[in-house]
């Protein structure tokens, strides 16, 4: 919300006068927080109130004139060259830029914006024009990075009372302060300068001075009619007509405050609506009257039923959006957009003045669904609060008699089947002082509630406090107790230790968390990637069309293309990291992330809610490209046992020291399918590993080799927390095989048949050589084993030993099948 501090103290009597600083720095304290103040009158600099003493034609352009100026009474007058067409006759006041003064370029279009070095800026000096010296020149709102208007130089009013020579920001109200304050979510009382205002009295102290509202008149009976449909939709809905008005440029004060406050000056009509509504925080909308029956109705849209919108686009309604009918006919989206057919123009002389309290749910869904997002939409989204609506219509009504010369002659129509009684809330003394650690006494708490427009009533050693109807947030004790620190001050608060209390039970590890920890303790890099992803990105893997992680989930409103669905894999993403590494030259990486993927759950409908939609597994996954880090020269390349055992370090981080088992794999689309491997625990596959495919790396834009890793983390069980083990208290023996087989049988084949023995001797199985060579005939292999035998009972003869090894290696001969050597 753009507050300007002109404005906001109009609406305040204060104990003392503030310099905006003292202001921002008083609403901060109260939890208000201002996130920026802007000088309005630092767009330009050098340009001064200058009057007009005579004008005659250039002697060589006859586009061009020569303007006669002075700065002070009875000074000497000074030759402008000018080529506008609307030079005023003498008397009038204009606006002259002199030699040495600084204007904004072109580009920078908004006066006020915060000078910084970024800003383009011109210094004038003087130059010759068709042959004619021009010290400076005179200014049009363009030149000054008011507006885009370059249709003729800013002339004056002619009853200005700004003295020759003062700053153009003097005559133009920018010699003022504009105040970003950041609103939360559940104060929708301060998007309106009364709101702020408010707020500002209680903090410095002083009272509230409502802006003018009283219209002359208003006796007639209402011709206007209003029917509710439903009042939880509308609270309340306020009509009526001004009559006599005369379509016309808003005055300089009200343009100059709007345009302040980002919003473009249209014409009289328009403008007090736009007024009202940063004034008090109530959006307005001005019917054409001569375009109505004058029989209003809010109520709900038809399915599929359409609606053009003042901005000319066609909208397709649905029931969940509210729209105001008159005679039967939409002629408005509520809370969102007017309708094209009953617009204001410049023929309009009557008015249908709104001013309604709409639901904030309904609004909100209207908005976000059509993409309308309005200054009235954005308060309505936050709550309005249903009484302020008469006010308001008043205050508008008020505003366009003065600027339109209009005219009220019936009341206006009030509808408010939405009424409700404000209900105290009770707020003990003990509990306020528990809450903020302050000795606060009831005189103290009444005072500062008071300050804020609340009602209070003692009651005992407590209060009956009542919230102004503006401060729909306030509910609660604690609600009340918070606001009564707000205005006392959180600097009251002692700073003590917290209460020490039992250490509560650790709960269980974290899979995610253990995993993390044991991929970066093996060396690897963390990355924390979007959830988001392009579809182009997650189609890159090549998944088959029946496979879950190709279809997924569209986000309704992405941030960009590059993140319209919801991730399937770490995968991409990761690849991706890999490619950005190598376009800065470095190639050597090895990075993982630990996160949830995101799968669709059967044809579920966009609008469920994300956890019935799709299934979020954990996955832990990870790429390695280049080389490892080496002292001195290059490092050996990264292959696919190195993912593989970054993927086991993962695995084991989680589950303990559990047999995994290793088997080749070409079904996985997106690795090498001979360089391509699946990890099985307890017969279920729970991750991959592997090189990628050259196909993938090519359309992700990686260059050379890439290894990949993905492990699904929810297939794991946790390990039992670690336990003392006594240390073996009789000594072992170690046997060793020598076998030939074919270099096709993978180690972990081996692995599995010792394990299958289900031998209870063996303590643990090392492969200790793995020797291939051509005298050993093609497609052949040696592989030495040695196999570790302990009893936690006794010692072990060496027949006991023998026996066990023998049976071991009959069943690696039968089975594998294999030579022993």
């Amino acid at each position: 919300m753009k507050v300007l501090w002109s404005w906001l103290c109009e609406l305040c009597d204060l104990d003392r006068a503030p310099t905006v600083e003292d202001g921002a720095r008083a609403l901060t304290r109260g939890g208000i927080e201002i996130e920026q103040l802007v000088d309005l009158g630092a767009g330009f600099r050098g340009v001064v109130v200058a009057e007009v003493v005579g004008k005659h034609p250039h002697p060589h352009a006859d586009k061009l004139t020569l303007v006669d100026v002075i700065t002070e009474r009875g000074g000497a007058a000074t030759q402008v060259v000018c080529g506008a067409p609307n030079v005023p006759e003498p008397g009038r006041k204009v606006l002259w830029a002199q030699v040495g003064a600084t204007l904004p370029a072109k580009s920078d279009t908004m006066a006020g914006a915060p000078a910084s070095s970024g800003r383009t800026w011109l210094t004038l000096a003087a130059k010759a024009i068709k042959g004619v010296m021009s010290p400076g020149m005179l200014c049009a709102e363009d030149e000054l990075g008011l507006s885009e208007d370059h249709a003729g130089i800013v002339v004056l009013d002619a009853d200005d009372r700004t003295p020759l020579g003062a700053t153009a920001q003097r005559a133009l109200g920018l010699d003022d302060w504009l105040l970003d304050v950041n609103a939360p979510a559940n104060r929708g009382d301060l998007l309106g300068h009364i709101g702020v205002a408010r707020e500002l009295v209680a903090m410095l102290g002083g009272r509230l001075v409502p802006p003018d509202a009283g219209v002359q008149g208003a006796t007639g009976e209402p011709e206007v009619a209003i029917a509710i449909a439903s009042a939880e939709q509308c609270a309340r809905y306020v009509g009526g007509v001004i009559e006599g008005l005369r379509v016309q440029p808003s005055p300089a004060r009200i343009a100059r405050r709007l345009r302040a406050v980002g919003v473009r000056p249209i014409s009289n009509l328009v403008d007090v609506t736009n007024y009202v509504l940063f004034e008090l925080g109530q959006p307005l909308h001005a019917f054409d009257a001569d375009k109505l029956e004058l029989e209003i109705s809010v109520t709900p849209a038809n399915d599929g039923e359409q609606f053009t919108t003042l901005d000319n686009a066609a909208r397709t309604l649905m029931p969940s959006d509210l729209v105001i009918r008159d005679g039967g006919r939409a002629v408005a989206l509520a809370g969102v957009m007017g309708g094209r057919d009953s617009e204001v123009s410049a023929a309009t002389t009557r008015v249908m003045l709104e001013s309604a309290s709409f639901h904030a749910m309904s609004v909100r869904r209207t908005a976000r669904r059509l993409g309308l997002h309005s200054e009235a939409s954005q308060r309505f989204e936050r709550g309005v609060d249903p009484e302020l609506a008469g006010f308001a219509w008043r205050r508008a009504a008020h505003l366009l008699v003065q600027v339109g010369g209009g005219r009220v002659t019936r009341a206006p129509r009030d509808a408010y089947p939405g009424r409700r009684e404000p209900k105290p809330i009770h707020v003990r003394l003990a509990r306020v002082r528990a809450v903020t650690g302050v000795a606060l006494d009831a005189a103290g708490c009444t005072d500062a509630l008071v300050r804020l427009g609340f009602t209070v009533a003692p009651d005992g050693s407590a209060l009956d406090v009542t919230p102004p109807s503006a401060r729909a947030d306030v509910t609660r004790e604690v609600d009340a107790v918070e606001e009564i620190l707000r205005v006392t001050g959180y600097d009251q608060v002692p700073s003590t230790l917290p209460e020490l209390h039992e250490v509560p039970p650790q709960p269980p590890p974290d899979r995610a968390d253990l995993a993390r920890a044991a991929l970066a303790a093996a060396g690897a890099s963390e990355a924390i990637t979007y959830a988001f992803q392009s579809a182009e990105r997650c189609g890159a893997l090549g998944l088959a069309a029946t496979d879950r992680r190709s279809q997924p989930i569209a986000i309704r409103n992405p941030m960009s293309e590059q993140q319209a669905v919801m991730r399937t894999s770490l995968l991409p993403n990761l690849i991706a990291a890999v490619a950005r590494n190598q376009s800065y030259g470095r190639g050597d990486v090895v990075l993982f992330e630990v996160g949830a993927v995101f799968l669709r759950r059967g044809e579920g409908a966009a609008e469920q809610p994300l956890h019935e939609l799709a299934d979020e597994p954990v996955v832990a996954a990870g790429v390695l490209a280049g080389r490892r880090a080496a002292q001195l020269g290059e490092g050996a390349p990264w292959d696919a046992f190195d993912a593989k055992a970054l993927a086991l370090e993962a695995i084991r981080a989680v589950a303990g020291p559990v047999a995994v088992h290793t088997r080749a794999t070409a079904s996985v689309a997106y690795l090498h399918p001979g360089i391509a491997g699946e990890l099985v625990l307890d017969r279920e596959v729970i991750g991959w590993f592997g090189e990628l495919h050259p196909a993938v790396r090519a359309r992700l834009g990686v260059v050379g080799p890439v290894f990949a890793f993905e492990v699904e983390l929810d297939k794991l069980r946790l390990a039992e927390p670690p336990q003392m083990r006594p240390i073996p208290r009789f000594p072992g023996s170690v046997r060793d095989v020598s076998l030939l087989l074919a270099d096709s049988i993978p180690a972990a084949r081996i692995e599995e048949v010792i394990s299958g023995a289900a031998e209870p001797l063996v303590t643990g199985v090392r492969l200790v050589e793995d020797y291939r060579d051509a005298k050993l005939g093609a497609g052949m292999k040696s592989m030495l084993w040695s196999i570790a035998y302990r009893s936690p009972e006794r010692t072990l003869t060496d027949v006991e030993v023998d026996r066990a090894h023998e049976t071991i290696v009959g069943r690696l001969v039968e089975n594998l099948p294999a030579q022993r050597r």
